[in-house]
């Protein structure tokens, strides 16, 4: 036998660093990692020598008689560039191997959203770098968007980060019959695996790669932001949003190549020799400039290509104030009042309360029981909606950890279905939020014993429906949002907190109750949680 032996524990060179896949012998059944560094040391480095060799050759172990077919097709498929070949052969962990002999047919991937729920919330953009040319291209929504299927089915891997969780399980609801590339390598598990966690701009700054300033404090919640001022008319919104997606992609493949490499020195060194630290190049700086030209048109430029596209209308809510009021009062002309109460858990802390007459928003802070429910009985409201947990889970008897109930959980099935959506919510009896589960019953149980009625509602939820930003991102764009829905007041020029906005939201959600076009989310034991149910029918 003449074969030459590799020295695999070479702390220096590493002359095959960018060749693991013709190697690879972890895709044959019944070999794994252990076997492969044996084959390896008995001077198999690569699928050809294994190719030369007598089939009657003999190893340290037993190997399928199927190995010589196998290998020999693995090779074949390296040649065609058969991406499909090694999904289904090879263990998906090891899925990082084929990166470097697939790089020109590998696509960066990332989207950006109106909100982070896939069963309310849309795609705004998505950006796709690398590829042969290594350049960038962006989709738009209302654009371009819906090409992305036929451009992504011609790449064999794409990347992402998080894109196992949040990505692509968004593409597939939102493009049903999406063709995406045979391969996926989501860095977020890749870059985890060699020690490094956390968020994609966290990951980064570890490293040492930095962001330019004008994008540096923008994340994922605040692109949300970006658009949504994009539709109301910024052009420059636009032109940010594209900046920061474009540094999300392009540091995507800072970050395989730099992996790849540690991941390889790690296989043919051993995890326990000194970690090996290859040179992390910078990412690409993309050109990218957004104009408006010709009055209603907006040329965007992202590496020197040049697209041109109407300018996007501004939005207009699917339902208005107005739209409500209609419905509600019908020829009697009646305008209802609701109160909307942006409920805290201590009357330490100022709870947000809101009138809501017609279209008029008045809010104030109050404290203390006595001031809700005096402020609130005095405008004699048709709803009256809190955002509060207003019920405990079946089973439970009350909020304590210490009662035998606890046994029963601490999640009521509205905010079940909240998380199944894609939206964010607090159990109602995780320890921060059991005093304010206390206080909602209590204060709804006084309410309805005078006579009013009373419904729990939920203002991020019903903000992410309504596609208005939740406080958090912007409390501006969350007042604006309200105003674009139709209501006045004098939020819109006194700087009202975020709980007197979260109230008026609560208040709105009461007339969509009364209107009758809500969604009741729980059951009969837990009662309900009530959200705007949006009908595109209603404001036709």
């Amino acid at each position: 036998m003449a074969v030459e032996k590799e020295i695999i524990h070479s702390k220096g060179a590493l002359p095959t660093l960018d060749s693991i896949l013709p190697r690879t012998f972890v895709h044959v059944p019944g070999i794994g990692p252990i076997k492969e560094k044996s084959l390896w040391k008995d001077g198999i480095t690569s699928w050809q020598q294994y190719l030369n060799l007598s089939r009657q050759m003999e190893f340290s172990f037993r190997l399928p008689n199927t190995t010589y077919d196998l290998i020999a097709q693995s090779e074949e498929a390296l040649k065609k560039e058969d991406a499909e070949f090694f999904r289904d052969h090879l263990p998906r962990e090891e899925w990082w191997r084929l990166f470097p002999h697939f790089e020109s047919r590998t696509v960066f991937l990332d989207i950006e959203t109106t909100g982070l729920s896939h069963y309310y919330d849309e795609i705004t953009l998505l950006g796709l770098y690398g590829g042969e040319s290594n350049k960038m291209r962006v989709f738009l929504s209302g654009h371009n968007l819906d090409q992305i299927s036929d451009i992504l089915s011609r790449y064999s891997i794409v990347v992402t980060f998080n894109g196992t969780l949040f990505d692509l399980p968004f593409l597939k609801t939102k493009f049903p019959s999406l063709r995406l590339p045979p391969i996926h390598l989501d860095l977020r598990y890749i870059l985890k695996r060699l020690g490094y966690a956390g968020g994609l701009k966290q990951i980064e700054e570890t490293l040492g790669l930095q962001r330019s300033k004008k994008i540096s404090s923008i994340d994922g919640l605040g692109a949300t932001v970006l658009w949504a001022r994009y539709v109301r008319g910024e052009i420059q919104a636009l032109e940010h949003l594209i900046r920061y997606n474009a540094a999300d992609i392009t540091s995507l493949q800072t970050l395989l190549r730099f992996s790849y490499k540690q991941l390889a020195a790690r296989l043919l060194n051993g995890a326990s020799s000194q970690p090996f630290q290859p040179r992390l190049q910078r990412p690409k700086k993309v050109y990218i400039q957004v104009k408006r030209v010709n009055g209603s048109r907006v040329q965007i430029v992202v590496d020197r290509v040049k697209t041109l596209l109407k300018f996007k209308k501004i939005e207009k809510p699917l339902i208005t104030v107005n739209d409500l009021l209609k419905k509600i009062s019908g020829s009697k002309n009646l305008m209802p009042r609701a109160i909307g109460i942006d409920l805290r858990a201590s009357e330490i802390r100022p709870t947000g309360w809101a009138l809501l007459d017609g279209n008029t928003a008045d809010t104030k802070l109050v404290r203390t029981d006595e001031q809700i429910i005096t402020e609130t009985v005095r405008y004699h409201p048709d709803i009256i909606s809190i955002d509060s947990p207003l019920s405990l889970p079946t089973g439970r008897c009350c909020t304590k950890d210490s009662c035998k109930c606890r046994e029963k959980g601490i999640l009521r099935e509205c905010e079940r279905t909240l998380w199944r959506r894609g939206v964010r919510v607090f159990p109602c009896l995780l320890p921060s939020m059991q005093g304010l589960t206390e206080r909602g019953i209590r204060l709804a149980e006084k309410f309805r014993k005078l006579g009013y009625n009373v419904i729990e509602s939920y203002p991020g939820a019903a903000q992410d429906i309504m596609r208005i930003p939740r406080k958090k991102l912007s409390l501006g764009d969350l007042g604006l949002g309200l105003s674009a829905f139709g209501i006045e007041g004098d939020f819109l020029s006194k700087e009202a907190s975020h709980d007197e906005l979260d109230a008026i939201t609560s208040a709105v959600v009461g007339y969509f109750y009364l209107s009758g076009d809500y969604e009741a989310l729980g059951n009969d034991s837990e009662e309900y949680l009530i959200i705007p149910k949006l009908d595109r029918s209603l404001s036709q």
